[in-house]
């Protein structure tokens, strides 16, 4: 029975060439744009999964306050250098906590004595970066790469337009004004997803000597300096958020609301946890790439209205189609169609509508696939 519903289906297809076409291609083009706003939202949200201690790391965000110690304004993903030393010396239950600091980077590097315009991005860092956020290195001693002063950990890409030999460990790099500086390790290449964008991390070790730069040695103590840098924390097991949460407030009151002067920006402190940055809230100073969460639900419903569209397509063009199938229908009951039968037979035909829909719509996004990776939204947000 379901054999025959199916070839009477396929028949009346290939009869109203017309009507099927503008269906199939009309429910095809709204399943492919569905699926394609899945797949970049489902892409933003792999970011960090990969990591097997993500459930222990937070950023440290800040929000500025008023002098009385009242909000004010939006919370940045920024907070001040010396986090790390005052967490690590005062407080326990804490594994690690790794600053990376803007800065480094330039326009213009000079390799192995030649002036070649090549753009670097980058970040200084701590040593426990790589260990933190498990990027493997392909050439390099994760344990040693950023304990030295001018010392660099570039990614592949990076290695591939900076150097002609596989290996560049111990070449030199001279980055702006920033200094020469000797390449530690190479980030091995991976399909996994941060959300710190980068190509080159240098040792944070390097700052204190970089006053000639426009750096301050004073901006590593200062507390009220809160978008240089960015503070990440691993927790130990069994230790809670809001127990450092307790602790990020005991600071606050140790180092910012001590402060007299009422011109002196302030700001309190808060954990971010790692599968809370993207998709997330909306933070100042980003330092990657982030999913808010409002773009998830505008294109959720976005993809939702797009089918919901198509399929109001369909029922009204086979609403203009049931008068020219009406003495099919007299025919059928007068041959002995039961009601359900003749249900069953235009079931079958929209079901047999919709699979050819989904196999055209999986077609086309097989071949937009590489062109909608390139999109803006896969790469900012």
């Amino acid at each position: 029975m379901i054999r025959n519903y199916i070839l009477v289906a396929v028949r009346n297809l290939v009869r109203y060439k017309f009507f099927s076409a503008i269906n199939i291609f009309g429910l095809a083009i709204s399943i492919t744009i569905s699926m394609a706003v899945i797949m970049l939202v489902a892409d933003q949200m792999m970011y960090d999964r990969y990591n097997t201690k993500k459930d222990r790391i937070y950023r440290v965000t800040s929000r500025g306050v008023t002098n009385t110690g009242e909000d004010q304004g939006n919370a940045t993903s920024t907070s001040p250098m010396p986090l790390r030393e005052e967490l690590l010396e005062n407080y326990t239950g804490i594994e690690k906590v790794v600053r990376l600091k803007r800065g480094f980077g330039n326009n213009w590097m000079e390799v192995e004595g030649q002036n070649i315009n090549i753009p670097l991005a980058g970040y200084f860092a701590d040593p426990e970066v790589l260990s933190l956020f498990e990027y493997e290195l392909e050439y390099g001693d994760m344990n040693t790469a950023l304990i030295n002063p001018y010392s660099v950990v570039i990614t592949k890409k990076a290695a591939k337009k900076l150097f002609k030999e596989d290996n560049p460990v111990g070449l030199t790099i001279k980055v702006g004004n920033l200094g020469t500086y000797t390449v530690t390790g190479v980030v091995k290449e991976s399909e996994q997803k941060s959300h710190i964008a980068f190509e080159g991390l240098a040792s944070m070790a390097t700052v204190k000597s970089l006053q000639h730069a426009g750096m301050s040695a004073h901006e590593m103590e200062d507390w009220t300096n809160c978008w240089n840098g960015w503070t990440y924390i691993l927790a130990e097991r069994g230790k809670s958020r809001e127990e450092i949460d307790a602790y990020l407030i005991e600071i606050y009151k140790k180092h910012i609301a001590t402060i007299e002067n009422p011109e002196t920006y302030k700001a309190k402190f808060s954990l971010q946890p790692l599968m809370d940055i993207t998709p997330g809230n909306v933070n100042n100073n980003a330092i990657g790439p982030t999913l808010p969460w409002v773009v998830v639900y505008f294109f959720a419903g976005l993809a939702g209205v797009i089918m919901l569209t198509s399929c109001f397509n369909f029922t009204n063009l086979s609403i203009a189609r049931s008068l020219t199938r009406a003495r099919e229908i007299g025919v059928r009951k007068a041959t002995g169609a039961a009601r359900l039968q003749i249900f069953s037979q235009f079931l079958v035909e929209s079901v047999v509508l919709a699979m050819c829909s989904l196999a055209l719509a999986g077609l086309l996004i097989v071949v937009l696939k590489p062109f909608m990776l390139q999109l803006n939204f896969a790469r900012i947000f």
